[in-house]
């Protein structure tokens, strides 16, 4: 079986690893909304092919795919099974997968829960994590290509500087989902612009990340399974 080669990043265009140095800037293109939008649509593009070429690289090994984020300066946390660190998580109002960094006491109680654990392939807790870049914490019973996927594109648009990732826009998106279950209703009228396109731009990042862990799922992953189903005789007839 061949093993598939390491992603490459240098095929042209921008490496979606690298921050974008004023990608994600409040007055960018003002006055050109059409190229704003053609920009926009080009970062989407790069960023759904390089979380594709992680997962056709990585996809029968998630410890693989986890070391690769790390080797990018994001540490990966797969906390030990049970309900505990799902509840810890909720409590500290986080969400496991990736998660921003920020000032914030929740994310300052994040760094102390995680004192307690190593990152994936370590045997020797860090004496100090900044987790500037984010941090990716996981219970074991969601360590799947399947969420990982998903995850590993809002890392990869957030490492491009996309909009949507800021504390504003989160906090906004949060509400969104907590307050109106998903749902734009009159609580428009009273938010001013920027409160608007931070909270568009959030739900655009997630809906592009669900549409992109859809794509990889009928391409990669699905048959991937049923390649497997067939080698050990257990695919339905």
């Amino acid at each position: 079986m061949t093993v598939a080669a390491k992603p490459n990043y240098s095929r042209g265009h921008q490496n979606p690893i690298q921050p974008a140095m004023g990608a994600a800037s409040d007055g960018a293109c003002k006055d050109d909304t059409f190229k704003l939008v053609a920009e926009t649509r080009q970062q989407v593009s790069q960023v759904a092919e390089s979380a594709r070429e992680a997962i056709q690289a990585f996809y029968t090994e998630p410890h693989r795919l986890a070391e690769f984020i790390q080797s990018h300066g994001t540490p990966v946390y797969v906390l030990p099974g049970g309900p505990i660190p799902q509840i810890v998580l909720k409590a500290l109002g986080l969400e496991p997968g990736f998660i921003l960094p920020d000032q914030s006491p929740q994310f300052r109680g994040l760094q102390k829960l995680l004192e307690r654990h190593t990152p994936l392939g370590s045997s020797v807790k860090p004496e100090t994590q900044t987790f500037q870049h984010g941090v990716f914490v996981i219970p074991q019973s969601l360590f799947t290509m399947g969420f990982l996927s998903h995850q590993l594109h809002h890392w990869l648009a957030f490492r491009s500087g996309m909009d949507g990732y800021c504390p504003r826009a989160r906090r906004l998106y949060k509400r969104f989902w907590r307050e109106q279950q998903g749902k734009i209703g009159r609580e428009v009228y009273k938010m001013d612009v920027e409160d608007i396109l931070a909270l568009k731009a959030a739900i655009a990042r997630d809906l592009e990340a669900l549409q992109f862990l859809k794509n990889i799922a009928d391409e990669v992953l699905i048959p991937a399974r049923q390649a497997r189903r067939i080698t050990y005789g257990t695919a339905s007839a």
